[in-house]
């Protein structure tokens, strides 16, 4: 570039003339465009600091991040080694685990653009829950939760479900990861499993469509998952959903979201405070969520004023 150029350049930029955003251009997000326009402000300290900037790149250079949920036996781990084209995750033996217990598996190809980290995570196996059980959940939710702000974020739900009737513990488990978890925020994709026997997994899905989204399932993409037909599918949805911005998380936030509904959706009628010793709720968010003792009350205090809320509602 001349100096001529350059100098033109600046002296648009001086006049509040910045650069147009390329149209459809698949390398840059909102985000990265976000601090290029900041970049180019007038005033220095409206600009982002060299480690915002650095914060950034680094972000973009770490894999999409994406949780794999659904309900034991409906082929969460399958899933991971379709996707992974090995076999990474060991199928399940039955073995109960807790709720939101999850395990992370890299996935790396010979093309990094492809590269992903997927979360097999533990859903829920019944439709309720007792107090051993809320605690339990409470501890993995923030153990997850954690995980995925060190990780930079969430870019998508993978909601894995067996071809058939919807029963209640399945939109028990999308409320606990769509709507509580993730706030509503973050893409999700059906992947439905036991379709080996179906012809045409297309025509499956156009006739259970309106059954699905009757029962308040809502979804961005739909996939059926028969391994040849479909890796190439799953793949190209997991390049697409990562190259968006990543749903960043606030982890007091997401876990008193998670303590106010997981006590709503599994333990209904029993409010949090006349249910659990709130001594004993300090002692988990302290010792085995490792929280402060500061944030382990901000985290009651929320959990508090929701109630009250509801009992007045």
């Amino acid at each position: 570039m001349s100096e001529k150029s350059e100098l033109r350049i600046v002296a648009m930029i001086l006049k509040g003339h910045g650069p147009q955003r390329p149209d459809s251009h698949p390398a840059i997000i909102d985000s990265d465009w976000d601090i290029i326009q900041r970049c180019l402000l007038f005033k220095p300290e409206l600009r982002p600091s060299a480690n915002e900037v650095l914060d950034l790149v680094c972000a973009r250079t770490k894999p999409p991040n994406f949780i794999i949920f659904g309900e034991m036996g409906v082929g969460k781990s399958a899933l991971v080694n379709l996707i992974a084209g090995d076999e990474l995750a060991e199928i399940s033996s039955g073995t109960q685990l807790c709720t939101l217990e999850s395990t992370e598996y890299p996935v790396t190809f010979s093309d990094s653009q492809l590269n992903v980290n997927l979360f097999d995570t533990v859903g829920l196996n019944s439709p309720t829950m007792n107090n051993a059980g809320y605690l339990d959940t409470l501890v993995k939710a923030h153990e997850l939760i954690v995980l995925l702000k060190d990780r930079g974020g969430v870019h998508g739900l993978l909601f894995c479900i067996k071809a058939g009737r919807l029963s209640h513990t399945v939109q028990q488990n999308y409320r606990l990861f769509f709507e509580f978890l993730c706030q509503e925020q973050v893409p999700l994709a059906l992947v439905v499993t036991n379709l080996e026997n179906e012809e045409n997994m297309d025509d499956w899905w156009t006739m259970n469509k309106a059954h699905i989204e009757n029962c308040g399932i809502g979804y961005q993409n739909a996939y059926g998952a028969r391994y040849f037909e479909s890796r190439k599918k799953v793949l190209s949805m997991l390049k697409e959903l990562g190259s968006r911005d990543a749903c960043l998380v606030d982890v007091n936030d997401w876990l008193a979201r998670m303590c106010e509904k997981l006590r709503e959706l599994l333990i209904p009628g029993k409010g949090l405070r006349s249910g659990l010793n709130r001594d004993k709720i300090v002692q988990v968010l302290t010792k085995r969520c490792k929280l402060s003792k500061q944030d382990a009350m901000q985290v009651l205090q929320r959990i508090d004023s929701y109630e009250e809320n509801w009992e007045l509602a």
